[in-house]
């Protein structure tokens, strides 16, 4: 009986020990939203489109930040050795994918811009600007010979391994054939793109693109997602690409609604898995109320509209009214007295009506726009027709209005098994059944073992924590609470999200933004002993090829790492982070780190320590 009582103690330790050991991993990380002293992001809410773009852009050892208010405009924030300033925009209008490189080579910073298409009324093509070192930006013309279309994603991928960048685009069909969606640009001997040849598609919305290596042979793979089905197509080194959909993917090729895929090596083996969030097509209808604020939320496009009856205590006020092209008026009341803007078209507008100011229906509702009235007794009533999206939240909503119940898209962890995708998502406690809209990749408490920060979607009538799950050393991931990222603002939903080290102070900050919210910095706080490291990547030796799809190698203390420069969960865009960092736990010994570059060039590191930031290869500009 001794030693059975002994040995109920010595679990019954090990079971705490385990518990106590979770608890503090889930206390330990936390957030903070950077204040506008750090960067002056703008307190209105807006339409956003994809992720923030990450890249050095004026090669000054710090990363700056293109972030995408949609079809307005871009805006460019210089980091200033951890604080941001607000630069002067130079894209504008309907933009969609950006793409940072220097694809020519010569030293400085190439944006290319993906346009959209006017709905495929104006069929547009790629743009091309170049950032100088002292932060001036020149060019903005378009690739004349470029097919046009409606402009999505836009990536730079070197298809032969000759280091020099291509370019792969994708377009929402309209202006072009469904089977021209996809293009593919080889770079000639001038380092100038001509057209290669047009990649398969699926259907309207197969444009989203993530570029990957599903099987470990050091050739950029594409995958391209987004409809009804996810392709796969394998690249052979020598300008071209196979679809292996059904080898690579078999049922899971058949998964609807991805909107974004990141890379995660999360088991620490050397090859990447995948990380997949999930949402609704953005043109349904929407209507969201929450119980304990009394407030409702709406989302309508292309059709008419009608909330009857909605029983509202007090002044009707509404927050976050956001009207897009081509219709903006709101009419009042009986006379239709029009709501006039003291501010631009482009983002949120909020007003208070007291029951005198809106009384009475008006017997023609024919002109497009949206109609507020007060019936009486407490009883309201908005109506709209406007060709265009429409959103808005009510305050004081007494009695719950119809809503709209989303559809469960549950979000999905694939396992990379040489080259093979299996679905471990419930294995490893991803059980996620709500609808995502983007992650982002990266070890945040720096113990070795990349997490997942999930945006997720709807609650657009409530302020949400974001998910943060922490990967509990390769075996499973533990859901995070009160770790500080918190969407506030009401009548928005998830866009994109990425990590990255803007303060140089060694662990992983976040910015995501809200569609039809704001953009957000979040610096981590998280206080560990943990180690990590850093490699600033460059060009090759040789000089003969850019940082682009550079992989990082690491192995240490019997874990593997692999990173790839331009790393992210965009759908649209390719970043150029070239500050790979690497998160090592107790580890205190690199057995070995090796930079291999598109091209197949690579180079040995000698690490001297760790908890600092190495150079790798050839930098032009010497920091």
């Amino acid at each position: 009986m001794r030693y059975i009582f002994l040995t109920i103690v010595l679990f019954s330790s090990l079971i705490n020990a385990q518990e106590n050991h979770i608890i503090e991993l889930l206390n330990q990380i936390k957030f903070s939203e950077a204040n506008s002293k750090i960067i002056p992001l703008e307190d209105r809410s807006r339409r956003k489109f994809d992720n923030a773009v990450i890249a050095d852009l004026d090669q000054d050892g710090y990363l700056d930040l293109l972030l995408t208010d949609h079809a307005r405009r871009v805006e460019i924030f210089w980091n200033n050795k951890g604080t941001y300033i607000k630069g002067k925009p130079f894209i504008f209008g309907d933009t969609h994918g950006l793409a940072v490189g220097d694809y020519n080579q010569d030293g400085l910073i190439d944006i290319l811009v993906q346009p959209g298409g006017g709905n495929g009324a104006k069929p547009s093509k790629t743009l091309s600007f170049q950032v100088n070192l002292d932060r001036t930006i020149q060019g903005g013309e378009a690739f004349s010979h470029f097919e046009g279309s409606r402009g999505r994603a836009v990536k730079f991928v070197d298809m032969n391994k000759d280091g020099v960048t291509d370019l792969v685009t994708s377009s929402f069909p309209g202006g072009t054939k469904l089977n021209h969606a996809h293009f593919l640009y080889e770079a000639n001997k001038e380092l100038q793109f001509e057209f290669n040849k047009y990649l398969p598609t699926a259907d309207a919305f197969n444009m989203r693109t993530l570029l990957t290596d599903f099987n470990n042979d050091a050739i950029t793979d594409i995958l391209f997602y987004g409809g009804k089905k996810i392709l796969a197509l394998k690249g052979n080194g020598v300008n071209d690409y196979e679809d292996v959909s059904e080898q690579v993917l078999g049922d899971i090729s058949n998964t609807e609604n991805v909107n974004s895929i990141s890379e995660i090596d999360f088991d620490n083996d050397g090859d990447l898995d995948l990380f997949l969030t999930r949402s609704k097509e953005p043109f349904d209808s929407e209507s969201d109320y929450d119980e304990n604020t009394k407030t409702f939320y709406f989302f309508e496009r292309n059709k008419p509209f009608l909330y009857d009856n909605l029983k509202i205590k007090g002044d009707f006020k509404l927050e976050n009214l956001q009207m897009a092209f081509p219709h903006f008026d709101v009419f009042i009341g009986a006379n239709k007295k029009m709501f006039e803007r003291k501010e631009d078209k482009h983002g949120q507008h909020d007003f208070s009506l007291t029951q005198e100011e809106a009384k009475g229906w008006p017997t023609d509702t024919s002109k497009k726009g949206i109609y507020i009235g007060y019936l009486g007794d407490g009883n309201w009533r908005i109506e709209g027709d406007t060709d265009a999206a429409n959103s808005a939240v009510i305050h004081n909503v007494m009695e719950k209005p119809k809503v709209v119940i989303l559809e469960d898209m549950p979000a999905k962890l694939l396992e990379n098994r040489n080259g093979i995708f299996v679905d471990v998502s419930i294995k490893y406690g991803i059980n996620i059944s709500e609808q995502t809209t983007s992650s982002a990749i990266g070890d945040f408490n720096n113990d070795g073992w990349d997490d997942i920060f999930v945006v997720r979607y709807g609650h657009s009538a409530s302020e949400i924590e974001q998910f943060l799950y922490l990967n509990e050393k390769g075996k499973k991931f533990l859901n995070s609470k009160n770790h500080g990222i918190i969407r506030n603002e009401l009548g928005a939903t998830g866009m994109g999200a990425d990590g990255f080290d803007y303060d140089k102070d060694g662990d992983l900050d976040i910015i995501y933004a809200n569609e039809r919210g704001r953009w957000h910095l979040f610096t981590n706080n998280t206080i560990s002993k943990n180690n990590y490291l850093q490699v600033n990547i460059g060009n090759s030796p040789s000089g003969k090829a850019t940082a682009v799809g550079a992989s990082l190698l690491i192995r240490a203390c019997n874990g593997t790492y692999k990173r790839i420069v331009g790393a992210s969960s965009s759908p649209y865009s390719h970043s150029f982070n070239t500050y790979i960092h690497v998160g090592l736990g107790e580890c205190d010994q690199v057995e070995e780190a090796v930079v291999t570059w598109s091209n197949g060039e690579n180079q040995s590191l000698t690490l001297t320590g760790i908890n600092k930031i190495y150079q790798a290869g050839k930098f032009l500009i010497f920091q």
